[in-house]
């Protein structure tokens, strides 16, 4: 009987021998599982950086807007309306914030506009007009429909507003943004540029004064006239030397 008891004692003990190997097996698993979650949240997190650092590089001009108010299918409509070669990107204020320490120009973005909700909209250089036109549209409509749809005598909210709006290096206010509509799209400047290059020089001088002065890409559009990018406006403009016939 004893000898049973002592049996069973030694069974028992081993029992939570196992137990307890099996709770620590256990913990250990899952200290691991969340050391690889956090491994692949930060990894992810350095993509998302990457990727708005390379949206940033190809912008001229960056805004953020509150889509907090705004449902998933009028939002995917402002995001289809968006001309070809510029984005809407949704992401944390503090991964915008890691990423405008990389790319000089744009630190006024994380300076002012990463504060609330903001779907960050990168313009390409070519698409300036049309995506500040699409803008003020997709705002306009929104903010005839609140209205429709408010109660009688009360003055509805804006559906959506622009949290920063950024251009070279400098915050725009929305009257500057909306006279963006005017500028000219590079291929109009470029050939603005050619066609002066051609006349004489008074009216090269009352030309130029029609070009827009603080546009980022106008020096650009410039050197594109030459692919010697090395060479200043008076080499490529001035006339080549004739041969020597003798």
């Amino acid at each position: 009987m004893l000898q049973q008891q002592s049996s069973m004692q030694a069974f028992s003990g081993s029992t939570t021998a196992l137990r307890s190997k099996s709770a620590f097996t256990s913990s250990r698993v899952s200290r691991g599982s969340l050391q690889v979650q956090n491994a692949i949240t930060r990894q992810k997190k350095e993509e998302i950086v990457k990727e708005l650092q390379g949206k940033l590089e190809g912008s001229v001009i960056v805004f953020g807007l509150r889509f907090k108010n705004i449902d998933v299918p009028t939002m995917q409509k402002f995001r289809r309306g968006v001309p070809e070669k510029s984005s809407v990107y949704i992401c944390k204020n503090s991964l915008m914030k890691e990423a405008v320490k990389t790319v000089p120009g744009w630190e006024v973005l994380g300076e002012q506009g990463c504060t609330g909700d903001n779907a960050w909209v990168f313009v390409h250089e070519d698409d300036i007009p049309d995506t500040v036109k699409h803008w003020h549209a997709f705002s306009d409509d929104l903010m005839k429909e609140a209205k429709a749809t408010a109660p009688k005598g009360v003055e509805p909210v804006a559906p959506t507003t622009l949290t920063t709006i950024v251009m070279d290096s400098k915050a725009l206010s929305p009257a500057e943004f909306k006279r963006c509509e005017n500028l000219p799209t590079k291929k109009q400047l470029q050939a603005t540029i050619a066609r002066l290059l051609k006349q004489p020089a008074t009216k090269i001088a009352s030309g130029i004064k029609a070009v827009p002065r603080k546009l980022a890409y106008g020096i650009k559009a410039i050197a594109d006239l030459d692919e010697d990018k090395s060479k200043i406006v008076g080499d490529v403009a001035k006339p080549k030397p004739k041969e020597d016939s003798a």
